[in-house]
């Protein structure tokens, strides 16, 4: 069975009206208006996209979930990477106080 969060996320997604208008300001170029179901290429297209965006999405997922338990496992490494990236952000802070606006 599917999950309520899941579920909960999907009808977000379907309702946020800026995807939607997306979809029908990009997809409008590669619909036939000649063909007697356009609304069929909309939802493959739509469909293909989501299926892209899924695997990609679940991609990062299972990648993030093994680097989250190589950081558990290696706390001294993650505590080193963690600092560093610390470090960083007054080094960038530094460069853009210092930068001009020409």
């Amino acid at each position: 069975m599917i999950g309520l969060p899941f579920v909960k996320a999907l009808a977000i997604s379907l309702m946020n009206p800026k995807a939607i208008l997306f979809f029908v300001s990009f997809f409008v170029q590669f619909v036939d208006p000649g063909y007697p179901y356009p609304a069929l290429t909309f939802i493959a297209l739509g469909g293909l996209l989501q299926l892209c965006s899924a695997l990609y999405l679940a991609t990062i997922i299972m990648a993030g979930a093994k680097l989250a338990e190589a950081f558990r496992r290696r706390r001294k490494l993650s505590a080193t990477m963690s600092g560093g990236v610390g470090a960083l952000f007054p080094g960038f802070g530094a460069k853009l106080a210092a930068a001009s606006l020409n």
